[in-house]
C-alpha cells in the first residue's frame, strides 16, 4: 500500500474526506501533556496580581509537570486563589543588587505559594520577590526586631 501511495504521490490523509477528518479531530480526547506552560509577567504583576490574564503575559515557557509538582509549597496566609508559578525577568536594579548571583536579564521561576521564611533547603539562602512599596524587589529576606530586611547579595548595594 505504501508503494502504491508513493507511485500515486499521495499521502494516506489524501484518501480521507476533509470534513470527516475535522469532525474526528474535534471528537478526539486531548492527550494529557507532560508539560505546563508558565507565563512570563512583569515584576509588578508577579507581586501584586493574584492571576494574570493571558493577554498580560509577555511570553511563556514550558516546564515538566513532574518538576513543578516536586516543588514544595509553604504558604503563610491565603494564597489559594493565586496562580502558583510565574516567570519574571530581572531588571537592571534587581540584577545589580543580587550580582553576581543574578545575571542581568535572568529569567526567574517564582513559586508564589512559597512565601514563608523557612529555608527551602540546606545551602544558599532563599531569594524572594518582595513587594516594596509599588515595586518588586528581588532580595534575600530577614526579619529582625519586627522589621523585614531586604538584603542584597552585592555588598556595595544598600540594605533596605
Amino acid at each position: 500500500m505504501d508503494r502504491l501511495l508513493d507511485v500515486l504521490e499521495l499521502d494516506v490523509l489524501d484518501l480521507a474526506d476533509p470534513d470527516e477528518l475535522r469532525l474526528r479531530a474535534l471528537q478526539r480526547p486531548e492527550r494529557a501533556s507532560s508539560f505546563d506552560s508558565v507565563p512570563l509577567v512583569s515584576l509588578h504583576d508577579a507581586a501584586f496580581a493574584p492571576n494574570v490574564p493571558p493577554r498580560q503575559a509577555r511570553d511563556s515557557l514550558k516546564f515538566r509537570k513532574r518538576f513543578l509538582q516536586r516543588l514544595k509549597p509553604d504558604t503563610i496566609g491565603e494564597r489559594g486563589d493565586w496562580l502558583r508559578f510565574v516567570l519574571v525577568k530581572a531588571d537592571a536594579s534587581n540584577s545589580s543588587a543580587m550580582a553576581p548571583r543574578l545575571a542581568p536579564g535572568a529569567v526567574l521561576l517564582l513559586d508564589r505559594h512559597y512565601n514563608s521564611l523557612r529555608p527551602y533547603q540546606q545551602g544558599p539562602p532563599n531569594i524572594y520577590a518582595v513587594r516594596a512599596g509599588t515595586e518588586c524587589a528581588i532580595r534575600y529576606v530577614l526579619v529582625a526586631s519586627g522589621r523585614v530586611i531586604l538584603r542584597p547579595h552585592n555588598q556595595d548595594w544598600p540594605v533596605e
